[in-house]
């Protein structure tokens, strides 16, 4: 456990990043501290490691002073991680995560074997060590940093905005890696970032910080989205904080609803003898396998032998009612041109789908109205 008790940092020019901080980060769980630009989380988690010492105050780790610590010796204990990796350009990717266990005592075979079993871990392939940093991606790179952090098998890991370098698609991947590292390995991991939605995807617990260094609000994810402490946290949580709350209710209990379908070898007219029968003005195309192609508005229908793909409307996007969501499933519902969402299994098969309604009347249930 890493606690910090009534600590304070003042700067010598009279700066005060840090004012009278008391929270504890459990073990093997993520905490994050979210706040705008000069609120010192960054200060904060520097002082776990001692690349800064509070003004006053205590920070424990596993209930020993870090300041009674050598801080070489600390940092052996924690791995750190940056923006855009920190990596050495000079060296290979396996060179820059070797040296860590080196410092431990490992030998130059066994440093090596480990750099490239970290590498693995973090997704990249064995090819990928003989390779320099500018010969990577950002998001290689940052997950290079990553496997450098880890390669002494610490106990805690500090995370300094590491994601916020890359474009949105690549962050989107990056957090979800962290994701099935932490499942796996369940370290103790304080992460910095002043990005909500990262905080709220990543965190067990998060800190949310105010310029000065005051903590305004210390809880759950769900309970800052829900029940923000003030205005200033409901402020910074923003205005679709309500949305974001739906993503910690399973989509799983929705009643989902057979639609009425076709294939693509379907005629036009029997297209519309199916939409009658059923009451609607869409109907759902299909593959031979049942794998959603997209939604087809009855009233543009030409006659024809089959359906023509052409007329097809974008689906959205599909949901897993195992795996997602409420927030996914009405997301679905208002990128659907039928304002319905579609349900698919782990094959992309079509299980069923549900409506605005029955998306509405799981969120009032989840959230206590029902």
């Amino acid at each position: 456990m890493i606690r910090f008790e009534r600590v304070t940092k003042r700067y010598a020019d009279g700066t005060l990043a840090v004012d009278d901080l008391s929270l504890e980060c459990a073990d093997g769980e993520i905490t994050v501290l979210v706040g705008t630009s000069g609120c010192g989380k960054t200060t904060s988690l520097r002082m776990i490691n001692r690349l800064v010492d509070p003004t006053s105050g205590t920070i424990r780790v596993a209930g020993k002073d870090v300041t009674k610590s050598d801080p070489a010796e600390l940092r052996r204990t924690m791995g750190y991680v940056i923006q855009q990796g920190g990596l050495f350009p000079h060296r290979t990717v396996i060179d820059n995560i070797a040296p860590v266990p080196r410092l431990l005592g490992a030998s130059r075979a066994k440093a090596r074997g480990r750099a490239y079993e970290m590498l693995t871990l973090v997704g990249l392939s064995e090819p990928m060590g003989k390779r320099y940093p500018y010969q990577l991606s950002g998001g290689q790179q940052q997950r290079v940093g990553v496997a450098r952090a880890l390669a002494a098998d610490p106990p805690v890991l500090l995370m300094d905005e590491p994601f916020s370098a890359v474009d949105p698609v690549v962050r989107s991947e990056l957090q979800q890696e962290l994701q099935r590292l932490q499942a796996q390995l369940h370290k103790t991991i304080v992460f910095v970032t002043h990005d909500v939605d990262e905080a709220v995807k990543l965190g067990d617990k998060i800190a949310v910080m105010q310029v000065g260094g005051h903590l305004v609000q210390f809880d759950t994810p769900e309970r800052i989205l829900a029940r923000p402490e003030n205005a200033f946290v409901e402020s910074f949580v923003g205005t679709d904080r309500g949305i974001r709350w739906l993503s910690f209710f399973a989509a799983k209990g929705l009643r989902l609803h057979v639609p009425a379908t076709v294939e693509t070898t379907t005629s036009a007219e029997d297209a519309r003898r199916i939409a009658r029968e059923a009451g609607t003005g869409w109907l759902l195309a299909l593959d031979a396998d049942r794998h959603p192609l997209g939604w087809l508005e009855v009233a543009t229908l030409n006659g024809g032998a089959s359906i023509e793909l052409a007329g097809l409307r974008s689906l959205g996007h599909t949901f897993k009612p195992d795996d997602d969501s409420l927030r996914a499933a009405l997301d679905a519902t208002v990128l659907s041109p039928a304002g319905v969402a579609v349900a698919v299994d782990d094959r992309g098969v079509v299980v069923g789908v549900a409506d605005h309604e029955e998306v509405t009347r799981a969120i009032r249930a989840a959230s206590g109205r029902a």
